[in-house]
């Protein structure tokens, strides 16, 4: 008796194993299926601290992510944003315009201080409380996802530590129903990102651009030519296997000028402010970027290759009807045509000639709107390249000379 006694008391310890085993399992399986897969046609836009007052003039609405740039470890493993910026006001204005907001973590850069804090945080002993940290910190602000941009800068120095820190991460934000993306170059890697990190994305943000800069003063040109991106395509389709339902191609708003006793960076805002007409090229003596045509071009590209377009960074646009963002948005929300527009101009004074100020990308011409954009004054029809010369002071057929002073 005594023996069946203790028998049923085994087989009751383990159904109440097998029943806490079991429940674990499921409470996990629960976890794991509140992540689903964005399929959405991506559009990122990182922004940096520096940026932030800037936010109530970007649209937002033109936006599916927004990636806050750049959370790092302090000396003792704490989680710091660049400046010290508090980051909620930004995540809510993003969330009110149905945008999903990422933090991104690490940055490109030099010198050994960013290095050696993150060697230090993801060393194998530290690396679970670190990545808690993270989960706090995306808990604490209503953040929707991790962007991993440890760049060349670090990576050779925590080598075999990057994998094992993706995969890790990848689980606990999955289980919250969080996602992983991360930015990672146009057609080159470093070794110590894997094959096994790169299949633990949910979408990775492909740099093309930065292939000469300040750190290449002896080779001017272009930094994000077409053919990069094209190059691009390439390397990550065909080369690293990776679907194109989880690719997103990246893209400037801003160039480097080497007429300088020093490259410089200089915005796309700031060069389309100083001349209209410079938003149509993609360079100036020797100031090299992308302009409208070449981002729609590129955009057209990702549309039919990638999976989303991203760019660096949101404050270098302009915030006006010259937008690289607006211009990129409209050919995307051109379904008919899929994606391969024209560029009409606004045509408000009806006279047939359009205001170079004022692109549209469509399928076709939109009512009040034409092909060509050489009005000088589009708020009178009577001003305008086939306009007849009065005489009066005033430069009437559009050749940026006033008559009656010659």
């Amino acid at each position: 008796m005594r023996g069946l006694l203790i028998n049923i008391r085994y087989l009751g310890i383990l159904f109440l194993l097998f029943i806490g085993t079991s429940c674990a399992k499921d409470s996990k399986k629960e976890a794991n299926e509140q992540f689903a897969e964005d399929t959405r046609f991506k559009v990122v836009g990182y922004i940096t601290a520096g940026a932030f007052d800037l936010i109530d003039q970007i649209e937002l609405n033109r936006l599916t992510h927004l990636d806050l740039a750049f959370l790092n470890p302090d000396d003792e493993g704490n989680l710091v944003f660049s400046q010290g910026k508090d980051i909620k006001s930004v995540v809510a204005k993003a969330h009110a315009a149905n945008v999903e907001v990422f933090i991104s973590i690490a940055g490109g850069g030099s010198g050994d201080e960013p290095r050696d804090k993150w060697n230090m945080v993801l060393q194998p002993e530290k690396r679970s409380a670190f990545i808690d940290k993270l989960m706090d910190y995306v808990a604490d602000n209503d953040l929707d996802g991790i962007d991993v941009d440890i760049e060349w800068n670090i990576l050779p120095t925590i080598g075999s530590n990057y994998t094992p820190f993706v995969l890790e991460l990848r689980d606990h934000l999955h289980a919250k129903g969080k996602s992983i993306s991360t930015a990672l170059p146009g057609t080159a890697l470093h070794e110590a990102v894997t094959q096994e990190s790169l299949e633990a994305y949910d979408f990775i943000n492909v740099m093309v651009y930065d292939a000469t800069g300040p750190w290449r003063p002896d080779k001017p040109g272009h930094h994000s030519t077409y053919e990069f991106a094209e190059a691009a395509v390439s390397f990550w389709l065909e080369e690293k296997k990776i679907p194109a339902s989880r690719l997103v191609l990246g893209m400037p708003f801003y160039g480097y000028d080497f007429g300088t006793e020093r490259v410089s960076s200089k915005s796309y805002g700031q060069i389309a402010e100083n001349n209209t007409a410079d938003a149509y090229r993609d360079e100036i003596d020797q100031l090299y970027y992308n302009g409208i045509p070449t981002i729609v071009k590129k955009t057209q590209l990702a549309l039919s290759k990638f999976n989303g377009v991203m760019f660096w960074q949101l404050g270098h646009d302009a915030f006006n009807n010259m937008s690289l963002l607006a211009s990129v948005d409209q050919v995307i929300q051109a379904k008919d045509c899929k994606g391969i527009t024209s560029t009409f101009f606004a045509d408000s004074d009806g006279d047939g000639f359009g205001d170079i100020s004022k692109p549209f990308q469509s399928c076709t011409s939109p009512e009040g709107y034409v092909t060509n954009n050489t009005d000088c004054d589009d708020s009178n029809a009577n001003i305008n390249p086939n306009a007849e010369d009065l005489m009066d002071g005033i430069d009437n057929n559009c050749n940026s000379t006033i008559d009656d002073e010659s």
